[in-house]
């Protein structure tokens, strides 16, 4: 009988101690749970988003759409390149492009060529030549464009036409003689380039006669077009400064000073008109001969730089 109450006392006890740790088990299991579900509330949507190791690595490159507007003569032109490159670097987006003079060669330049680096090594092989071949002009031979362009320009541009250009681009021939201003935003390239390329002393002499009524025509950079086109935010580039200087010092003889002075005043006065018009304006001078060709270097340079410059007074004016 002890025997069977001893029994009977173990599986008691047994059961006992089953019930107790099956409670136990209950309790922590809950309280290992609780935090979990807590941090599941109070997580943010924006830590809930996956982010790969590519999207990590890819820089915060702000994009804006900007008209952009250049006018130049002589080697601060090579400016052009630096300038769109560092743009480009930038994450500045150019809705349209509007050029007169020189920067219009590297404005094709970009708008035909695969990278900024090929842009870049096209404008280094330039030589005086190259622009002495399309700026050349004889009265008694007839308009610019009847001069033909370098082998190196011809055989880089394989395009046919401006609209072939990866951006939109507007090339103003406000630099040619007896022309009121045409703008070329489509057809054949090759005409208005040589038109504003044609300016008056770099490898291409004064007119002779009289007739000076042209000069009243040029501008030298074109803002009003970028506003016949709607644009909302324009930034002017104007690359002049080392032509002006060489104006002011050329021959002082009765008829070519006396042209030379008509001329510049009246570029200087339709530039500084223009720039009035724009948001953003910049100025870009090497403090050299326009026709330094061993100055480009220094000119891409100085375009870069200024680039810089440029895209966060974009960034300022855009937030306002």
């Amino acid at each position: 009988m002890s025997q069977f109450r001893y029994f009977f006392l173990s599986v008691l006890l047994i059961l006992a101690l089953n019930l107790s740790g099956c409670s136990l088990f209950r309790r922590s299991s809950t309280s290992v749970n609780e935090p979990v579900e807590l941090s599941t509330q109070v997580e943010s949507p924006e830590s809930a988003v996956p982010v790969t190791p590519l999207e990590a690595a890819k820089p915060n490159r702000e994009k804006k759409k900007i008209t952009l507007v250049l006018g130049g003569a002589g080697i601060a032109s090579f400016a052009t390149v630096g300038l769109l490159k560092r743009l480009n670097e930038e994450g500045i987006e150019i809705e349209t492009l509007i050029t007169t003079g020189w920067p219009s060669l590297f404005a094709l330049a970009s708008g035909f060529l695969r990278s900024v680096h090929d842009v870049e090594w096209f404008a280094m092989r330039l030589q005086e030549k190259d622009f002495y071949k399309a700026s050349k002009f004889d009265p008694n031979k007839g308009d610019p464009a009847s001069e033909k362009l370098s082998p190196l320009i011809e055989t880089h541009f394989k395009q046919k036409e401006i609209e072939e250009s990866k951006f939109s681009l507007i090339i103003s021939s406000a630099n040619t003689e007896g022309e009121t201003g045409d703008k070329y935003d489509r057809g054949d390239w090759r005409t208005p380039l040589l038109k504003t390329m044609s300016i008056p002393g770099l490898f291409k002499p004064y007119p002779k006669n009289t007739d000076l009524d042209w000069i009243q025509s040029l501008q030298g950079i074109d803002v009003e077009e970028a506003k016949k086109r709607g644009g909302t935010l324009i930034v002017a580039v104007e690359m002049y400064g080392d032509y002006y200087d060489f104006l002011k010092a050329g021959n002082k003889d009765s008829s070519d000073g006396v042209f030379r002075q008509l001329y510049l005043t009246s570029l200087k006065k339709n530039v500084a008109r223009e720039l009035k018009e724009a948001q953003i304006v910049s100025h870009i001078q090497l403090q050299s001969s326009p026709t330094n060709f061993s100055q480009k270097r220094l000119a891409i340079f100085s375009g870069y730089k200024e680039g810089a410059r440029l895209a966060k007074a974009i960034r300022s004016l855009s937030k306002n």
